[in-house]
């Protein structure tokens, strides 16, 4: 349903501004046009503010599928302080190194699957987030051999797993870790709960 809601206003839009240079090129009045315009995206705006506003974390038990169309993953294992520290070079003690164990499955019936720009991170409850180490990704690779990416093509009911490695400060709190797929764009999609796995 958001999808539709944003084919329809983009393509809204799109008419409207191809009318909107053919006027100016006719030399014709562009102010309705302009104010139709407005009233669209403003409309639109108002929407995605409160779609936002009032879209939630939902926390969910490990092994729970997060699904984009048939491309799916979830998180299998989180390790932290303790495992996640004696795997990888000494952080300071401000930080400290979180490993997620990720499984990606393609759950279509009949095709291969690739995602499209999938994402991983950990999100504190203020709003701070990261990304996943470099440096701490290839200080695991060195030890357990190279992981498969996120973004890994699917055969027809093929899973794998791979382990992504994270630094976050020591003192974060209530972090949750994310998986999001799609390219930018769809931050302009209405937003919806999400489905978020809990850092211990």
């Amino acid at each position: 349903m958001a999808t539709l809601l944003f084919l329809l206003t983009f393509l809204s839009l799109l008419i409207l501004l191809i009318r909107l240079i053919i006027k100016a090129i006719r030399h014709k009045p562009v102010k309705p046009t302009l104010k139709t315009i407005g009233i669209i995206a403003g409309v639109y705006l108002v929407l995605w503010t409160g779609f936002y506003i009032k879209s939630s974390f939902i926390t969910v038990p490990l092994g729970t599928d997060v699904c984009f169309d048939d491309w799916c993953a979830t998180v299998t294992q989180i390790e932290t302080s303790g495992a996640a520290q004696t795997k990888l070079p000494p952080l300071g003690t401000d930080s400290t190194w979180v490993i997620l164990h990720i499984k990606m499955s393609n759950q279509a019936r009949g095709i291969a699957q690739k995602p499209s720009e999938p994402r991983v991170h950990l999100i504190e409850e203020n709003g701070n987030y990261w990304e996943y180490s470099a440096k701490g990704q290839q200080a695991l690779e060195q030890k357990t051999g190279k992981q498969p990416g996120i973004d890994s093509r699917l055969e027809l009911h093929q899973s794998l797993e791979t382990q992504l490695v994270f630094a976050m400060p020591s003192n974060a709190k209530k972090v949750k870790a994310l998986i999001e797929e799609g390219p930018f764009i769809t931050k302009l999609l209405l937003a919806d709960d999400r489905d978020v796995f809990e850092v211990p």
